[in-house]
């Protein structure tokens, strides 16, 4: 804590935390856990690598709730997963303005600088977890404790994030405990990363997915990627938010189009996680704003917009959901496939029909080099031409899809 009862965290950037290390990975992981990473890889979109990779893993890493978050590779805000587990709705607002407006221990951003991205309150705040704003408001009113976090990270980034809570009548995560949890983190990381890749359309053969993932579950049903198709929501709709994050009033279609968005929701009523979190960002954003794409159900991506409003009413938050815009959706993509930033130079070129010599004037490489560069986003987007390349970035993610029925009617 400083002087002001702000949260400062005590760890530094680069450190593992106490008790944590990549060892358990090396040495083997047990049954529980293998049977986890194997349900994650079968998983046929990313709110199912949670769904199908948890439950397994309660006969190693016990514990008596847990969310599966998805985040944003960049700004890392919540733009969706699994909380139908965790904690009920009405404690999502103060959770989300802890993670992002607040500041506490154990947070996303000091985890995702560790070496070993996994951490736990007790750790962190060597057992007196009464320090953490998010125990002593949310956890210890419901009678749990500890809590673990393992950051899912691959390519360089994260994709999303474990959290597991313990009730108050179970001991702390164990330092061994903590090592099970970071020897997920690569493999949870890398289902995560191409379950938002991975292609939708039966039509498109059988391509294999990035870095060689599958198109199809194991009794050939086609398998949909949250990344992998033009989006399909609905026109934007308003939500006017107090700065408490009491909704005040919303425009037709608004909860229409959160139910859009691919969550599995915490019991209650409320808005969506990724909601509550772009609100809070907007809160403590200096410029007042706040944006973020998260992924829908049919296969494409919606964003939601903040922006802050002071009334003499007092602070207001105004938020917008809408279809995310055709750069946005290749951007993500961009992430998701892994690219280097000089494979994103070079695909821009292929995408603009550039030949390999003039690309590699561009880009003051020599022509073998730029091959090289362009086998590697073959590999990893899982295509064998530069015209299916094109089709797939393009002709599937850039060009709009048919707009999402309107369920509000």
């Amino acid at each position: 804590m400083n002087r002001r009862g702000e949260f400062t965290p005590t760890g530094r950037a680069g450190t593992r935390p106490r008790g944590a290390s990549p060892s358990a990975a090396r040495r083997g992981l047990p049954a529980a856990l293998r049977r986890a990473v194997h349900a994650a890889r079968r998983a046929a979109d990313s709110v199912a690598v949670f769904e199908d990779a948890v439950p397994p893993l309660a006969r190693a890493l016990p514990f008596d709730l847990w969310a599966g978050v998805l985040l944003d590779p960049v700004t890392l805000l919540n733009v969706g997963g699994s909380f139908r587990h965790g904690v009920g709705a009405e404690w999502m607002p103060r959770m989300l303005d802890i993670e992002y407006r607040v500041g506490d221990a154990n947070q996303m951003p000091h985890l995702s600088r560790m070496s070993t991205p996994v951490g736990s309150l007790a750790s962190e705040l060597d057992g007196r977890l009464d320090r953490s704003v998010r125990y002593r408001d949310i956890y210890r009113p419901q009678g749990l404790a500890d809590e673990m976090r393992v950051l899912l990270r691959d390519a360089g980034r994260v994709w999303g994030a474990l959290v597991l809570v313990r009730a108050a009548d179970r001991p702390p995560f164990s330092p061994a405990e903590l090592e099970l949890g970071a020897a997920l983190s690569g493999a949870l990381g890398r289902a995560l990363r191409r379950s938002l890749a991975a292609p939708t359309n039966p039509a498109d053969g059988p391509t294999a997915g990035p870095a060689g993932g599958p198109t199809t579950d194991p009794v050939g049903r086609s398998v949909g990627g949250l990344l992998a198709g033009p989006a399909a929501v609905g026109p934007s709709a308003l939500t006017l938010l107090s700065e408490e994050y009491a909704v005040l009033s919303q425009s037709p279609g608004a909860e229409a189009r959160y139910g859009e968005l691919a969550e599995a929701r915490a019991h209650g009523t409320g808005l969506p996680a990724s909601a509550y979190s772009v609100a809070a960002a907007t809160l403590r954003s200096e410029s007042g704003g706040s944006r973020v794409c998260v992924p829908t159900l049919d296969g494409g991506l919606a964003a939601i917009e903040g922006w802050r409003l002071d009334t003499a009413d007092g602070t207001r938050v105004a938020l917008t959901v809408g279809p995310a815009v055709p750069s946005d959706r290749i951007a993500a993509l961009i992430h998701a496939y892994g690219l280097t930033p000089r494979e994103c130079e070079v695909l821009a070129h292929v995408l603009r029909g550039s030949p390999t010599a003039e690309i590699a004037d561009r880009l003051a490489l020599s022509p073998y080099t730029v091959q090289d560069h362009l086998k590697a986003v073959f590999d990893k987007t899982g295509v064998r031409s530069r015209k299916e390349l094109a089709g797939r970035l393009f002709f599937r993610h850039y060009l709009p899809g048919p707009a999402a029925p309107d369920r509000s009617r």
